[in-house]
């Protein structure tokens, strides 16, 4: 099963659901969550270590290869399949299992990590920061809290059932 994004769930989405990042430094010492290949390569080259980086190959709908940073990550490898725009029982069940074990995990995404990002934010540890990149913006990143976790889950429930 999978929830498919609507369009009316989509433009909410253009909007960034937290504050633009420049400097990635201020992170350090925080539990971050990385969703995206570019985010989560910015994060690792800027020499932070985050729980989670969530990738599939693809920057702005581009194929890329995976970046050195990501590959060369000392994580635990979780595979799963997300078509696009649409969040996955596999995928979301992935990134629970992932923010709720002790230790650094990476999932490679066959389809698209983009709404990941939702999981992520209701999974994570309150306190901690999500990064994603909002296309032609720049990095984004989430303070996970209440009123975040709380917005990310009205969105998830604003979904509609795929059936695939």
């Amino acid at each position: 099963m999978a929830l498919r994004l609507p369009d009316n769930v989509r433009a909410k989405l253009k909007e960034p659901l937290g504050a633009f990042i420049t400097d990635l430094s201020s992170l350090k010492g925080k539990t971050v969550i990385c969703v995206g290949d570019q985010a989560s390569k910015d994060a690792l080259a800027a020499g932070l270590a985050p729980k989670l980086c969530v990738y599939d190959g693809l920057i702005q709908r581009r194929i890329v290869a995976i970046p050195a940073e990501i590959s060369g990550f000392d994580a635990t490898e979780i595979k799963v399949a997300n078509k696009p725009g649409t969040l996955s029982d596999e995928a979301f069940s992935a990134v629970k299992r992932a923010l709720s074990s002790e230790g650094r995990f990476r999932i490679l995404v066959d389809g698209e990590e983009d709404l990941l990002a939702l999981a992520a934010i209701i999974h994570a540890p309150e306190g901690a920061v999500v990064l994603y990149g909002q296309p032609n913006e720049g990095l984004v990143g989430v303070l996970v809290d209440g009123r975040s976790i709380g917005n990310a889950r009205s969105l998830v429930d604003e979904m509609v059932e795929n059936g695939c």
